[in-house]
């Protein structure tokens, strides 16, 4: 017997994250992640030029051999939107959009919306599956066959960091000696570990100091601290210009 409709929806829309996280955040392999794939058929058009794929196997193979040699980076989601559209009593249609984030940790600074529809089919037992999946393309940088601009976003990264650097965080008044460190090695990417061996204090200090600073600047995490100095520098460029 087919599941209720609001249900089936509530269903589908959890479907369709879970899968969007477990695909970017790379926690289960491939294979588990299109468990729910629909036996009766499966496509799925990714975001790559040559991601199209008409079988469930051609896009295990393609995704989990893209797995293994890291071709994406970790990428973080913020900012989802699902929205779910019933085409008819067996078939849902999961609108998506979120923001890619990929990690400052990889040396490469990235940030792009992405858009997503997701067919998911119940059958009259009420069991759901996913029929296809369809990605636009988040990389505006890509061209070719790459799978991820990975030059652009390290040309980015080290843009920002060096913008970082002619700030000169020890000329940060507000802050204390041992927190301008900090921001100073963080700005060379540096993990918290690696700043704690390099200053010689343990890395529970290096966490407490980095949110004395985030509760100073009002930002949440280490990435929204470096884009807020980054915006500083910007502003205190183009104050520059028009003097």
């Amino acid at each position: 017997m087919f599941t209720d409709q609001e249900c089936f929806k509530k269903q589908a829309m959890v479907m369709a994250r879970n899968l969007t996280h477990d695909f970017y955040e790379k926690k289960k392999p491939v294979k588990d992640i299109l468990s729910a794939a629909d036996p009766h058929g499966f496509s799925w058009i990714g975001a790559g030029k040559n991601e199209v794929f008409c079988t469930l196997g051609m896009a295990c193979q393609y995704f989990a051999e893209q797995r293994r040699e890291r071709v994406v980076p970790p990428v973080e989601i913020q900012d989802e939107v699902y929205e779910v559209q019933l085409l008819a009593r067996d078939v849902c249609l999961v609108i998506c959009e979120y923001l890619l984030n990929v990690t400052p940790e990889t040396g490469k600074i990235l940030s792009e919306w992405q858009r997503k529809t997701i067919i998911v089919r119940q059958d009259e037992e009420g069991k759901c599956f996913i029929s296809h999946i369809h990605a636009s393309n988040p990389w505006s940088f890509m061209h070719d066959e790459k799978v991820f601009p990975a030059e652009i976003g390290r040309r980015n990264f080290e843009y920002m960091t060096e913008l970082l650097r002619q700030k000169k965080f020890q000329e940060i008044r507000e802050l204390t000696k041992r927190q301008n460190q900090i921001l100073f090695h963080m700005v060379q990417g540096k993990t918290y570990p690696q700043i704690a061996a390099a200053l010689g204090i343990t890395e529970r200090t290096v966490r407490y100091h980095v949110n004395e600073i985030c509760a100073r600047y009002k930002v949440s995490g280490r990435k929204q601290l470096m884009a807020y100095l980054f915006e500083q520098v910007l502003t205190i460029s183009e104050e520059h210009l028009t003097s």
